[in-house]
């Protein structure tokens, strides 16, 4: 039986055959979004299990939704051929009529990968997967039988997918093949789409994005914080200077956040406290905001937050609501992080007040399929101080909210 499959274009041609023709067992494909990583990988599997009789290959994405995407994609394409003697979606395998396997895992749960036999390794999205899980449970399943090991993604965390990419751009690694192609060498990404994305997202960004570079400050959305986390004490509000706050509302685990800055940019104090009664939130709030005399009070009005904005408007009427969605999320972020690298703000340092220090190192971005940037926080941590800080800062510098003054540091 002959099965035909992708037609690949010139880049996705060049490091398929580099990879079947080569002795070598490790090979890194650092890709630009959109540039067809996984579908590159994808042709790899299909290859090397349909090519090589009862061999072993193991597909490992950092979330489980992305492994179902997988197999999905892959039991289309072998469609009625009559390849499949077995697929399996609750234990993420697929048996072929040629006594290969396909397995699919997630490094969200890594203790599943081990004790697998491998003979193919394909690791995609391989820089949101952790160094530890990576090193124990993922790369020991080639141990004994490996014969390939392609990893795939994206620039962002110099984590063991960058070393591997530099061993093999080093003639010190025989065994290692690196390959680096941008976004647009796909011709299927219009160039109208590219400078699109170049003039709207921040620059470092863009060039890890698409560009697919590595940068010196690796992926970290906020640069230069050892400029702005400085305030060993609250600073003492200056007569004559407005206030401006931005108040982020938790739910269950999360924390709620009022932060309260002045308009040179100084952030004058910042509470936060969670396991509390919507109440108790509304009376520090208001509390607070009449103690620093705040002039515009952003509320996050999502959820919970409608009608503990309303509440706080009762009793405060400077309070106005912020609804987030993923634009103005954005927004408010991505001003933040001018103002950071211009140093025009003032921060507590960790000393003074350390979830925000902690927040603001660890706080990533995503890159959507349309293009657009989705800012947040890792799973299992807080981003509460940061979009706290962001709404207060936002309220400062707005010109239709009263704010737009000339931003200036005190130092």
């Amino acid at each position: 039986m002959k099965l035909t499959g992708f037609k690949p274009y010139h880049k996705q041609k060049e490091v398929i055959d580099s990879i079947i023709s080569s002795e070598g067992m490790f090979h890194t494909m650092v890709c630009g979004r959109q540039s067809g990583k996984s579908t590159t990988l994808l042709g790899l599997v299909l290859y090397y299990a349909i090519n090589k009789p009862k061999s072993t290959c193991l597909w490992v994405s950092p979330v489980y939704s992305q492994i179902n995407k997988v197999q999905t994609q892959i039991m289309d394409a072998l469609g009625n051929s009559g390849v499949i003697v077995s697929a399996n979606k609750a234990n993420y395998e697929i048996k072929l009529l040629n006594g290969s396997m396909i397995y699919f895992r997630s490094a969200e749960r890594a203790d599943t990968i081990r004790g697998l036999a491998i003979d193919y390794l394909f690791v995609d999205e391989s820089q949101d997967i952790k160094t530890s899980d990576f090193q124990k449970s993922i790369l020991p399943t080639i141990t004994a039988r490996g014969k390939k090991a392609v990893l795939g993604g994206t620039p962002k965390k110099k984590n063991f997918f960058y070393d591997y990419y530099m061993m093999g751009k080093s003639p010190d690694f025989p065994n290692h093949t690196s390959y680096n192609f941008p976004s647009w060498e796909s011709p299927y990404v219009s160039s109208e789409f590219i400078e699109e994305q170049r003039k709207s997202l921040p620059d470092n960004i863009f060039r890890q994005e698409f560009e697919a570079i590595f940068l010196e400050d690796d992926g970290q959305v906020f640069k230069g914080l050892g400029s702005v986390l400085i305030n060993d004490a609250w600073p003492q509000r200056s007569h004559g200077t407005n206030t401006y706050a931005g108040l982020d509302i938790g739910t269950r685990e999360d924390y709620s956040v009022l932060t309260i800055i002045d308009e040179l940019g100084r952030v004058l104090f910042v509470w936060r406290d969670r396991h509390i009664e919507y109440s108790r939130i509304v009376d520090k709030v208001v509390q607070l905001c009449k103690q620093y005399n705040v002039r515009e009070l952003l509320v996050e009005s999502n959820g919970p937050g409608d009608v503990m904005y309303e509440q706080i408007r009762k009793q405060y009427s400077r309070a106005e609501p912020l609804f987030q969605t993923n634009d103005t999320k954005s927004n408010i972020i991505r001003r933040l992080m001018t103002d950071i690298e211009d140093v025009a703000i003032e921060l507590p340092s960790v000393k003074l007040f350390q979830p925000l220090g902690d927040e603001m190192e660890i706080f990533e971005y995503e890159v959507l399929p349309s293009g657009k940037i989705r800012y947040g926080h890792p799973s299992g941590f807080h981003d509460d101080c940061v979009l706290s800080l962001a709404m207060a800062n936002w309220s400062r510098i707005n010109p239709k909210r009263g704010g737009g003054i000339k931003i200036s540091s005190v130092r």
